[in-house]
């Protein structure tokens, strides 16, 4: 069957980390498992490969391929899952996107419960989230770049939820920091913001070295805060 692959050139070559570990796989062979078990375990598989696939290769040479390669199934699995690669790709984004904002969420609802007084607590939950949400893109360097890097536009689906990401991001933060200094943001402020934040996150990264992504803590707590 032929894969999809988006043709590469200078606007989207990006730089190559060092290869994932491929996620962990069912062993061959008779296991007694349910059909309906082994499924949801490679479609997880095909999801993990497919963030481990794009910080390895980029949106200019990724391939249905090589995501299942990395998740250790074969074409015909693959297809019984995803309609394309960038049906994959995306399930993949909208995943990880549902457990960053939760992770936002749950350190948000953890800094409301110690109780400060209302406009050093609005600050202090924001942070937490900002806290929490380098901590899980630094704990899981591909999924920081899924998340982070920004998609062709050709590809719609995926520039859609990246949107879609960013607008809920920022109805987060706007409701962390509600009438905090009696002061409302600009319309649209918190978008641009994130999306600046997000553009820092892609290319710390890139790097792929975690401790690079912690590092900018303070600095986009300075932009999304201060800004605001």
């Amino acid at each position: 069957m032929t894969e999809l692959r988006l043709i590469s050139g200078a606007a989207l070559a990006e730089p190559e980390p060092a290869e994932a570990a491929p996620p962990p796989r069912l062993l061959p062979g008779r296991h007694g498992m349910p059909a309906d078990l082994v499924r949801a375990h490679q479609r997880q598989r095909l999801l993990e490969a497919a963030a481990a696939a794009l910080a390895e290769q980029g949106y200019g040479r990724l391939t249905a391929a090589r995501v299942t390669e990395l998740a250790h199934v074969s074409s015909r699995t693959f297809y019984q899952h995803f309609e394309d690669l960038w049906a994959c790709v995306l399930a993949a984004y909208e995943e990880q996107a549902a457990r960053l904002c939760d992770a936002i969420e749950t350190a948000y609802t953890t800094e409301r419960g110690r109780g400060l007084n209302r406009i050093a607590d609005q600050s202090s939950t924001a942070g937490a989230g900002i806290a929490a949400a380098i901590e899980f893109l630094a704990a899981e360097p591909d999924v920081a770049r899924l998340l982070s890097a920004e998609p062709p536009p050709q590809i719609a689906a995926l520039a859609a939820a990246r949107r879609e990401l960013i607008e809920r991001l920022g109805a987060m933060l706007r409701k962390a920091l509600a009438d905090r200094d009696g002061a409302t943001p600009l319309p649209g402020l918190e978008r641009r913001l994130i999306g600046a934040a997000l553009a820092i996150v892609s290319t710390r990264a890139a790097s792929g070295d975690p401790q690079r992504l912690r590092d900018l803590e303070p600095e986009l707590t300075e932009l999304l805060l201060a800004s605001l």
